[in-house]
């Protein structure tokens, strides 16, 4: 038996089907994004910024079609944004509208032409394109707006070729469109103001960008720009916070918001959160600053002023005043001196007539806090409960038409917090005070007057029949 011949048609058949796959599986080459030159910095608005972009495509830089440039926070919203686009087969230069729905412009590079949406504008005169082997290099002259200042943008390229071939947004690089922040005035710029009382100074801080593109307002009070054992503070605007640097200026003390009741200190000064206020307006940053001065801290001083904004854009601590603080003043004045109670019978209750009421007036250079002292006469004891031989004298202050009464003595938190006694004793809100008062003997402003009303009560049984003088000390201190 003869052996069958192969089929020469199958095989032959088979080769075309083989060499038919082998053309299916070839890949078609995409594009390839370059650099953009700068690839970061920063630049101002209204002034023409030049990038230099490069594409290639190995089949020949007159392959590509489309190559885009994009200068925005990221590439996946571009609506009010930087988005151009050339067009390399018709040699148009274009601009995305602001709601990202069409295309502005079409003109020919070098052209007079300037296309233009809400953030950027493409001067067409001066970009240009140029062409070489693989690569186009296309050199984008385009003017930031206002709108656009004041962030931190990334930019991307991408680009598509005549056979549909694309190679999507890429970040390339950074570019930040800003003004720097300007410092304005502080108030008052010159002056005397004394420790322990609080000082107010206006300062104003502003920004093209807008008030709210400021991060942080800074006010520095030493002799120089030295951080260390001094008033050095800044408000947060992106947080709403206040903070004080540490004696040591090694650390920021407090984060508390204006208006609040916290008191942030060290040993130099104390930052009044509750009476320093924030205002912005437009360009402007306007912080009240209410600062306490500490007595570690007299001397000639400078007030300095520096602002940060939201792109890390500084202005320098740049000096805008001086301060002198002093050392406070302490004095009082008492009218009348002496109370001529008269015959009193013993075991009995004697109080001061509004008449007869002894005014106390703040003589001093700030605030002070009164206290009372006893000094007994050679035959009676100053005590809490009379007793024989023992006298009761008790105190209040309060304001000019106020008139305490007998049960107003003694009655707010103990039976003895207005008595006083032969040690000094400070006012507070409770002693030498009533709950009913609009006023007491704490923290008494400079020139600030009290009324002080006393109550006597006599001994229970005394020996004495002569003329008993007690002396009573008024005298003050800082709060």
């Amino acid at each position: 038996m003869k052996e069958a011949k192969p089929n020469k048609g199958i095989i032959l058949g088979g080769l075309v089907l083989f060499f038919c796959l082998g053309a299916k599986v070839a890949l078609a080459a995409v594009p390839i994004l370059g650099t953009i030159t700068p690839s970061s910095g920063s630049s101002a608005p209204d002034t023409a910024k030049a990038f230099t972009c490069v594409y290639s495509d190995v089949s020949g830089w007159t392959h590509l079609k489309e190559a885009c440039f994009l200068i925005n926070i990221n590439s996946t919203t571009l609506t009010n944004t930087v988005y151009l686009y050339y067009d390399q087969n018709t040699n148009k230069l274009y601009l995305r509208n602001d709601a990202n729905s069409a295309w502005l412009g079409g003109y020919i590079p070098g052209s007079g032409n300037i296309v233009e949406n809400s953030q950027v504008k493409l001067n067409c005169k001066s970009s240009t394109i140029s062409g070489s082997a693989n690569t186009l290099t296309v050199n984008w002259n385009i003017t930031f707006k206002a709108t656009y200042s004041g962030k931190a943008y990334n930019s991307y390229l991408y680009a598509k070729d005549d056979s549909g071939s694309v190679v999507t947004w890429t970040k390339k690089g950074d570019w930040t469109v800003n003004r720097s922040p300007a410092l304005g005035t502080i108030t008052p710029s010159s002056g005397i103001g004394q420790v322990n009382t609080a000082q107010s100074f206006t300062a104003t801080y502003s920004d093209p960008d807008s008030w709210q593109n400021l991060q942080y307002a800074y006010l520095l009070i030493n002799t120089s720009t030295d951080g260390t054992n001094c008033f050095y503070a800044y408000y947060d605007q992106n947080t709403n916070k206040l903070y004080l640097k540490n004696d040591a200026n090694s650390a920021w003390l407090g984060g508390f918001a204006p208006g609040s009741s916290s008191i942030i200190e060290n040993s130099y000064a104390k930052l009044n959160c509750v009476s320093t206020t924030i205002s912005g307006s437009t360009n402007t940053l306007t912080v009240n600053w209410s600062i306490t001065f500490k007595p570690p801290f007299i001397g000639i001083k400078k007030t300095y002023l520096s602002a940060t904004d939201d792109v890390n854009a500084l202005v320098s601590l740049t000096q805008q005043g001086t301060w002198i603080i002093v050392a406070q003043t302490l004095s009082i004045s008492v009218n009348p001196k002496l109370w001529s109670i008269g015959s009193v019978a013993a075991n009995s209750t004697v109080i001061l007539s509004q008449a007869n009421k002894i005014t106390v007036t703040n003589d001093g250079s700030g605030p002070e806090t009164f206290e009372l002292k006893l000094i007994n006469p050679p035959g009676w004891t100053a005590s809490t409960t009379p007793g024989q031989e023992k006298y009761v004298l008790s105190g209040i202050f309060c304001n000019a038409n106020e008139l305490p009464q007998r049960n107003n003595f003694n009655q707010d938190i103990s039976a003895n917090e207005d008595v006083i006694a032969t040690e000094s004793k400070k006012a507070t809100n409770t002693v030498f005070s009533y709950s009913q008062s609009t006023a007491n003997g704490v923290a008494v402003p400079r020139s600030g007057v009290r009324s002080l009303y006393l109550q006597f009560k006599s001994p229970t049984i005394t020996q004495r029949k002569e003329e008993q003088n007690i002396s009573l000390i008024i005298s003050c201190q800082i709060p």
